[in-house]
């Protein structure tokens, strides 16, 4: 005796079911560990992106995205690591060119949401080395390709930015 039709079409149905691989959402594409590889500019929108030649040149840093929707960003000018300062007792002997140096740290921390269909994060920001930033929410478009993630700052003005980052291949956990 031969099976119904429609039972033949639900075993192939579970059969197939079970194969499929399922593609990470865009929150999942986030999490881990990624190095500022570039920041870059676009002054209309006829331009092509160009490297920044201002105090966001060849910037370094990083953002990690927990995966459970908390993040935190940190980057800094060129050769920021190099610098050596002029106080040596503490905070109260900074000199005025050390706090210029300090201030070209930027750094905040928060919870994160995706938004798949619009390809928008935002980043509701908690604490941030500027206190007026604190309590508010950055929007960022973005693109993944590969191990590469591209976040675009919302705004209808140009000049426009964009910063390129790469994840990071952690070889062991801590």
């Amino acid at each position: 005796m031969k099976p119904p039709h429609y039972y033949v079409l639900f075993i192939l149905f579970l059969f197939a079911s079970c194969t499929q691989v399922r593609e990470p959402s865009d929150f999942e594409k986030f999490t881990g560990r990624w190095s500022l590889h570039r920041a870059e500019v676009q002054v209309d929108s006829a331009a092509n992106w160009e490297p920044r030649q201002d105090d966001y040149k060849n910037r370094k840093g990083f953002i990690i995205y927990d995966g459970q929707g908390g993040m935190g960003v940190h980057h800094v000018t060129e050769n920021y690591d190099q610098y050596m300062f002029e106080g040596k007792g503490g905070l109260d002997s900074l000199s005025s060119k050390d706090l210029r140096h300090l201030a070209d740290n930027f750094v905040y921390f928060g919870r994160y949401t995706v938004e798949d269909s619009l390809q928008t994060i935002s980043h509701h920001i908690e604490s941030a080395n500027f206190q007026t930033m604190w309590g508010t929410t950055a929007s960022r478009k973005y693109v993944f390709s590969g191990d590469t993630l591209i976040l675009y700052p919302i705004t209808d003005r140009f000049p426009k930015g964009r910063l390129i980052w790469v994840r990071l291949k952690d070889q062991d956990p801590l």
